[in-house]
């Protein structure tokens, strides 16, 4: 349950995270879309205050231009005359929408186009006007008829002399209606201010903001912050424009404000907040909607992707864990599970490897539905046998690994004969007529030992050597020995490719001896491992060779260099015998093996009658048809073949009459039995006759005493092989021995 909840904690940690990421997202998408809606707006509302703004100036300053044009006019007259001045200042009058006109000489008493003279000392555009200075006043009161206007002032030169101020009346809601342009579905409006928050116009039909005072006053009044209002007055100061939102009669209000450029004048366009983020409010809730549906789709697919992976990862987790035949553990979960197990320190553990001896055997001979059940009834019964604490499971085909706890050695072996009894129980009350036989290989597991790799490599090895045992109940515990020799292997094959390339492997000759004469008729090429300034022999590495394959390396190598000294000597001018040379199985029945032998033998353009190929007699028992086949093409091409051990189990009359071979080597063992037993004496003589019958030589092999050489020239044979007459020898050695031999026929 522990590792179940650990499994899942990063994939729900990830899937929550993804949840949570994806909401964020949705929020941040609508919170996004709200801010850019909202600047979008307030640039809008900027925009309409900049435009409200430029209007007011483009106003102000057509109207400035038009009266200093008057001012122009009069002021190029040769003799300055005040009836000159007022009737020029009466035409404008008429043609123009001015309240009036008036000329003010620099007593400060203005004369209007309307008849009427007034006092304007008081006025500051006047002042402002005597300075040199063309502008508009503030709103004031009319001093004619009352009202509010803003006047126009332009100073007036005369032959480069200031002879007074010319002087334009409007009234001031001719700047009201500029002001009052539609925005925002008619809620929007605009007015001017003065930097200290005095109104100066507002729009038209907006009379009821004439009633304050001060903006500030008003905006302190209806509860906006004082950070606000004092950022407000702080922009104007340094001529900035701005954005301000508050209250005003309980209508939150949006407000834009922009620098005129005249005198020290804002105007403000104010819009209730309502009217600008009414679309946006439609947009963002339509963007809410759709984040939250985006987000409970996304949250959908994710938990759907979820729900499918559990599913899958369920599915992969049962491939990867549980065998699919027995339905119990494979051989990952079983590592799983024992590694755990290993990992407590129980004492007493033991690692057990468990198959069926010749299994292909039995699925060949019973088909494949018996070789099935016989795996289910070995898997129910390893399930009996093992307590509720051991651990079993199926590696491949019939090898079943176990990890159980016994007191000692002697449980083991009882636990294992007690499965052997109970299926051979089985099998006879099914009325089965063949007998399964196990292999047990087993190794104890000592308390520090934790690697689930290596204890079941060292408990292949015990089943290794168990596999080697000839009886009926194979088992084999491991040992330091078994390990010894896996190091060895893995030494050899660690290093047999380069010792391959280097020529570490040197061809050794035994001579085959004409027992009369004592001359050498022939020899067996044999092999010797020079490695490190020692000599390890064959028994050392062609074991290990022939399990891994490189014996059919070691093979060709062995043949090219037989082939490589016979042809040194022919052309050294001698005239070498035929040198015989094993070859394994692999190599014998591997692709293309007759033309391998001829490619090499061509190479060094040798007579083919100089090479004899040796075959074990076990070899051509594998494949009598195929081995037939291959004799009679490697005698079609002139090469020797010569049946090896001949005599060493239980031969057959059919071999020699079915195998095209030019020699017949009879072994060692049937030579033994033949000293002390008649009827062997009698077969080996009838063979050696047999042999000569069909034309093919006899060589016996492993003779080593004299009375061994008698018993052979008894019964016809003439060419032996052992160390009576040589030992295996370097090829030096056996060079000087048939220069010798050589010497002695000439």
């Amino acid at each position: 349950m522990e590792g179940k909840n650990s499994k899942w904690l990063i994939p729900g940690t990830a899937f929550v995270i993804i949840i949570l990421v994806i909401i964020w997202l949705g929020r941040d998408f609508v919170s996004g879309t709200q801010k850019d809606v909202d600047e979008q707006n307030r640039q809008y509302l900027t925009e309409l205050a900049i435009q409200s703004a430029q209007a007011i100036k483009n106003t102000v300053s057509m109207q400035l231009e038009n009266i200093e044009s008057i001012a122009n006019i009069i002021g190029n007259q040769d003799e300055f005359s005040m009836d000159y001045t007022m009737s020029v200042l009466d035409a404008e009058f008429h043609s123009s929408n001015f309240k009036r006109l008036a000329y003010i000489p620099p007593d400060g008493y203005a004369v209007s186009t309307d008849s009427e003279v007034f006092s304007v000392q008081d006025r500051e555009y006047y002042h402002k006007a005597l300075n040199g200075e063309s502008n508009v006043s503030d709103v004031i009161v009319d001093k004619i008829g009352g009202g509010y206007i803003n006047v126009y002032a332009v100073p007036l030169y005369h032959a480069e002399k200031l002879t007074g101020v010319i002087i334009a009346t409007n009234e001031t809601d001719l700047f009201s209606e500029i002001l009052n342009f539609r925005t925002f579905y008619g809620e929007g409006y605009s007015y001017i201010i003065q930097k200290d928050g005095t109104p100066v116009v507002f729009s038209a039909g907006k009379a009821d903001f004439r009633q304050f005072d001060n903006l500030f006053a008003e905006l302190d009044k209806s509860g906006v912050e004082e950070s606000e209002i004092a950022q407000m007055k702080q922009d104007m100061e340094q001529n900035d424009d701005g954005i301000i939102e508050y209250s005003m009669d309980d209508v939150p209000t949006v407000g834009a404000y922009r620098k005129i450029g005249i005198n020290d004048w804002y105007v403000v366009t104010v819009v209730p907040r309502a009217s600008v983020y009414e679309n946006t409010d439609r947009i963002v809730v339509r963007n809410r909607q759709m984040a939250m549906i985006t987000t409970v789709l996304l949250t959908a697919l994710c938990v759907l992707i979820v729900l499918q992976n559990y599913k899958s990862d369920k599915k992969l987790s049962y491939l990867a864990y549980v065998d699919s035949f027995t339905g119990g553990n494979n051989l990952n979960r079983f590592k799983m599970l024992a590694a755990r197990r290993i990992e407590k320190g129980v004492d007493s553990l033991y690692m057990v490897w468990v198959d069926i001896d010749n299994f292909k055997l039995i699925n060949d001979m019973y088909g494949y539905q018996e070789g099935d059940a016989i795996l289910l009834d070995m898997n129910r019964m390893i399930s009996e046998i093992i307590s509720t604490d051991d651990i079993y499971g199926r590696m491949s085909n019939d090898n079943f690994l176990c990890l159980v706890c016994c007191k000692d050695d002697e449980e083991v072996r009882n636990r294992d004969a007690c499965f052997r009894e109970r299926f051979r129980e089985q099998q006879n009350n099914r009325g089965k007529r063949y007998n399964v036989i196990f292999t047990t290989g087993v190794y104890k597991i000592t308390p520090d030992e934790t690697d689930i790799g290596k204890i079941i490599d060292r408990t292949t090895m015990a089943h290794r050597r168990a596999k080697q045992m000839n009886s009926e109940c194979k088992i084999c515990f491991y040992n330091d020995t078994m390990r010894e020799e896996a190091v060895r292997i893995k030494d050899i094959e660690d290093v047999m490719h380069g010792a391959l390339g280097r020529k570490e492997f040197q061809v050794y000759l035994q001579p085959k001896c004409n027992m009369n004469t004592g001359a050498i008729e022939g020899a067996e090429a044999l092999v010797r491992w020079m490695r490190d300034g020692r000599v390890m022999y064959p028994s050392d590495f062609i074991p290990v060779f022939e399990r891994n394959g490189f014996i059919v390396n070691l093979d060709l190598y062995t043949l090219e260099e037989v082939c490589r000294m016979q042809r040194y000597w022919l052309d050294m001018g001698f005239n070498p015998p035929a040198v015989s040379v094993n070859q394994s199985k692999p190599l014998v029945y591997g692709k293309d093996y007759v033309q391998k032998v001829l490619n090499i033998v061509r190479r060094y353009d040798l007579p083919p009658n100089l090479i004899e190929i040796e075959l074990l007699e076990s070899l051509i028992h594998d494949n009598i048809d195929a081995l037939q086949k291959i004799t009679e093409e490697l005698g079609q091409n002139g090469i020797l073949v010569c049946i090896d051990d001949f005599g060493s189990g239980y031969s057959s009359l059919n071999l020699i009459k079915d195998i095209c071979a030019d020699v017949l080597k009879i072994d060692r063992a049937f030579l033994n039995n033949a000293e002390t037993n008649q009827r062997a004496w009698i077969v080996l003589k009838n063979v050696v006759e047999l042999a000569k019958g069909l034309d093919m030589s006899v060589v016996v092999e492993g003779v080593e005493t004299e009375n061994q050489a008698a018993l052979l020239k008894e019964v016809g044979c003439t060419t032996a092989q052992g160390y009576l007459y040589a030992k295996p020898m370097p090829v030096s050695e056996y060079e000087k021995r048939i220069k010798n031999n050589r010497e002695q026929n000439e």
